[in-house]
């Protein structure tokens, strides 16, 4: 009865690290990623939302522009 428990326990450790390892590879590999989505989102943006992102880009720019400058004077 042991020799059969061992095995299970040995068969199920080895499928258990090998699925995991095929979860590791893919996430490292890029296999998660949806790229399609990614590039079919730039087609459904506005011309506002692409204006409104712009500008909080520059206000962060500024911002940080503005700590560093803060920081250089103390």
């Amino acid at each position: 009865m042991n020799d059969v428990l061992t095995m299970m326990l040995v068969v199920g450790l080895l499928i258990s690290f090998s699925v995991l390892a095929v979860f590791v590879w893919g996430a490292k590999s890029g296999q998660f990623d949806d790229s399609r989505k990614m590039m079919d989102g730039l087609l459904f943006d506005s011309e506002e939302d692409l204006n409104d992102a712009i500008s909080r880009e520059k206000k962060r720019e500024a911002s940080i522009k503005d700590k560093e400058s803060e920081t250089k004077s103390e």
